[in-house]
């Protein structure tokens, strides 16, 4: 799912009725009586995604259509209901909002928030990411994986490109997990099972074995697509590459390769929580999202400190503030002592210094003059004092 900010998709006319969506003529149109369409933001694999207004409220919205020729194959039109039900479940920041569905003219179509700004797809583009803003960023991502996980749904299709930097009000950026097309119920339903029997769904880069060869998908299907992601967002590339067939098998065999080999990050250990999160094996991985984001947030200490931009994520995890303060103390307590001891010694030479003018002002020739003039002057001082 495309929204404001990420690239427009292909202007390739699509045949039907229905599939006038995807027509530059559908601009203008209005859905259900209340959803002007204004621009066409990008497409999906299932569906388009239009910048439009809602009229009775007049504010912008993301709406999302379903074409025609995926709601005749594969059961699409029951997945796009079943999104609709599962987002409207979901409340959380670090999701996108649904605020609407509906059917219009045979064609099914979902109202979300509108996002300013860009896919972690676009961002990955120009680089890696520094490795303090990939850890803000993965526990952004674990927080709203595990509130999906907690109303028993399993997402499915994690993947940068259904991960998007929301540009925020204090000029940070705050990590929403989109698209909830593939999202499957972890407890059967009447409608769980909506594809054909041998069709594989999903992105191959970042699919789990188990969900190439057919076997259960659970949390940890997800925790294995996290990895996948964590890794591109360091290294700057892609775990496994290559055309669909190669990496399927990839999925099924090959380990990640290891980011201290490839010289990507050395400052943080990265290596071992990667190795665990994409076992092959679902039972060597992270049981679920939040003990994923815990083993992360105890490797907190190793990350170095952000600095621009960057630290003006939005959401930063207070545990990345208090690991932070907590480097600090042993430097600030060292200071503290080091200042003290250095005015002791200030004040112990300016002690010698006093004492040897007074020795050198008393003795002498004229000492007892100068004796006597030191005593006028404190009796002075005294008396002063007293009155």
């Amino acid at each position: 799912m495309l929204l404001s900010g990420m690239p427009r998709a292909g202007t390739a006319e699509p045949s039907g009725a229905a599939a006038a969506a995807r027509d530059p003529a559908f601009i203008g149109k209005c859905l259900d009586g209340r959803y002007l369409i204004e621009a066409q933001l990008g497409a999906g694999g299932a569906g388009t995604v239009y910048r439009a207004r809602h009229l009775g409220l007049d504010r912008p919205v993301a709406l999302k259509v379903l074409q025609r020729q995926h709601q005749e194959r594969w059961g699409s039109r029951k997945r796009f209901e079943r999104e609709a039900r599962a987002l409207a479940q979901l409340s959380h920041e670090h999701i996108v909002a649904v605020s609407d569905c509906g059917v219009d003219a045979e064609v099914p179509f979902l109202v979300m928030e509108l996002l300013e700004g860009e896919s972690l797809e676009a961002r990955l583009k120009k680089g890696a990411l520094p490795p303090a803003f990939a850890v803000e960023l993965l526990l952004q991502l674990l927080e709203g994986l595990a509130f999906v996980h907690d109303h028993g749904l399993v997402h499915r299709d994690l993947k940068p490109g259904n991960l998007f930097l929301e540009r925020t009000a204090q000029g940070g950026e705050r990590l929403k997990l989109l698209d909830f097309g593939l999202a499957r119920l972890l407890e059967p339903s009447p409608d769980a099972r909506v594809t054909l029997s041998g069709e594989v769904f999903g992105t191959p880069a970042y699919m789990p074995p188990e969900q190439i060869t057919g076997e259960g998908i659970d949390a940890r299907s997800d925790v294995y697509a996290v990895g996948l992601v964590a890794f591109e967002m360091v290294a700057g590339q892609r775990a496994f590459r290559g055309h669909e067939s190669e990496l399927l098998r990839q999925q099924l065999v090959e380990p990640v390769p290891s980011l201290e080999q490839l010289k990507r990050a050395p400052e943080f250990p990265w290596d071992g929580w990667l190795q665990r999160a994409t076992a092959k094996e679902k039972d060597r991985r992270f049981p679920s999202a939040r003990e994923m984001s815990q083993a992360l947030r105890a490797l907190l200490p190793a990350v170095p400190p952000l600095h621009g931009s960057v630290s003006q994520v939005a959401g930063l995890p207070a545990v990345r503030a208090r690991a932070q303060r907590r480097a600090r103390t042993p430097r600030a307590a060292g200071s503290a002592l080091r200042a003290g001891a250095q005015l002791v010694c200030i004040l112990a030479l300016a002690a010698i210094v006093l004492a040897g003018t007074v020795i050198v002002l008393l003795d002498g020739p004229r000492a007892d003059s100068r004796r006597a003039l030191l005593k006028r002057a404190i009796a002075s001082i005294w008396d002063t004092d007293r009155r």
